[in-house]
């Protein structure tokens, strides 16, 4: 099976922004973040209450109601922050063969991506994972290095038959498979 498809700098975007979703070092670091910043405002509000004479209950409510926007408004803002070094990191070390026309064959026991001339193959046995979300196929040779797909530039047929070359199963009710074993790999730490 022979495909061809645009990649743009929108597209490696959303790529890491779904690999630091996923990234435990980056999970971690969010966690780690909103709590002390929990920390802080706890500590804030604990001085408050004492020096103010503010009751007690009332105090402490507006203090966990303020952690609480604070958790809701700092993973929002850590999402923004991450584009922003994603679109300068980018910017900073852009590969020649990273954007635009590419074309990629699937073989019997390899892939094979060329981009301006460049000729790229990945045996299957090789793949580390590879994922399907909504919008694209992502193909991991290693930790944080993935062939992008656009789902946008394929057919049904296509999109089945990467399925197929790669032995993928279709997520179950749209659940992520990624998501699903997020806890599990928090846990497990570093292999």
């Amino acid at each position: 099976m022979q495909i061809n498809y645009q990649l743009s700098e929108e597209d490696l975007i959303e790529f890491y922004m779904f690999h630091m979703q996923y990234d435990r070092r980056a999970i971690r670091a969010r966690i780690f973040q909103t709590l002390i910043g929990c920390l802080v405002i706890s500590i804030l509000t604990f001085t408050l209450i004492n020096r103010t004479r503010v009751n007690l209950v009332k105090g402490w409510t507006i203090g966990i109601v303020v952690m609480v926007l604070f958790s809701v408004l700092y993973q929002v803002f850590f999402r923004a922050m991450m584009r922003r070094r994603i679109v300068a990191l980018l910017k900073k070390n852009h590969p020649y063969d990273t954007y635009g026309e590419k074309y990629m064959v699937f073989e019997k026991d390899y892939l094979m991506e060329t981009t301006g001339g460049l000729k790229r193959k990945l045996f299957y046995k090789d793949i580390l994972r590879s994922v399907e979300t909504k919008d694209y196929f992502y193909i991991y040779e290693a930790p944080g290095v993935a062939y992008t797909i656009p789902k946008r530039s394929l057919s049904l047929k296509m999109a089945d038959g990467i399925r197929e070359a790669l032995k993928m199963i279709t997520p179950e009710n749209g659940k992520d498979p990624l998501k699903e074993n997020l806890f599990e790999s928090l846990r497990k730490g570093r292999k």
